[in-house]
């Protein structure tokens, strides 16, 4: 599976896996990643390689969009000698981005990557599955560069994995300076995540014979009319 994902299609965004691979080789296995609920989660549980134990803050119970950011800056101020990358969801960066005035205040050198999509893809991505449409799902579009300028931290933008390399470098200089850092990171989702192929399936094969018929029915002819 590493091999068939590090191989991938180039979509013209950056591949999870490139990234997460690219992130992991670049800081070394002493880092801590903090996660969002929803595919930055599920994408870091499938794809790191973790060599010890309180490697990975993830809200694995609740599912509380809005963690990676806070959790980052918790993590760094508890083992400032870790490089600490945050996997933040642009819709869950809404939520608690503005906690890296905090950052900057005081000089917790988080690396923050805000992977973004324009959707809240998790919940986008069942949904399409169920129902062939995206219903309150979508992000607008938001400008990451001035908030970070007015929250006093670096800014970066990754949007291919060509870039991936220098991106990270960059990245890197400035957290091993003492500077907090968000990157703005245009990821690609579109190979679903195993959690998302699993719940599907899983939630299907609960249901009675003639339930699954009907949905898989009523999934095929929205797929079909596009209605």
């Amino acid at each position: 599976m590493d091999g068939e994902r590090a191989a991938g299609s180039d979509t013209g965004r950056v591949s999870p896996y490139r990234l997460l691979r690219g992130l992991q080789e670049k800081f070394g296995s002493d880092s801590i990643f903090t996660a969002d609920s929803g595919n930055g989660t599920f994408l870091a549980v499938e794809m790191l390689r973790l060599e010890k134990p309180g490697k990975l803050l993830a809200p694995v119970d609740y599912s509380c969009m809005g963690y990676a950011v806070p959790a980052a800056i918790g993590a760094k101020l508890a083992r400032p000698e870790c490089p600490v990358i945050a996997l933040a969801g642009d819709g869950a960066f809404l939520m608690t981005g503005l906690e890296l005035l905090t950052a900057a205040q005081l000089g917790v050198a988080a690396a923050v990557f805000v992977l973004n999509d324009g959707e809240l893809a998790q919940i986008a991505q069942f949904q399409e599955v169920a129902l062939n449409r995206k219903t309150a799902s979508i992000l607008p579009g938001y400008d990451l560069e001035p908030l970070a300028r007015a929250l006093r931290v670096e800014f970066l933008t990754l949007d291919r994995d060509a870039d991936i390399a220098a991106v990270l470098d960059r990245a890197a200089a400035l957290t091993a300076a003492g500077r907090p850092v968000l990157v703005d990171t245009a990821i690609d989702y579109s190979e679903k995540t195993f959690f998302t192929r699993g719940v599907v399936k899983t939630t299907l094969l609960r249901l009675p014979w003639r339930d699954r018929l009907r949905f898989v029915a009523r999934a095929l002819a929205r797929k079909v009319i596009g209605g």
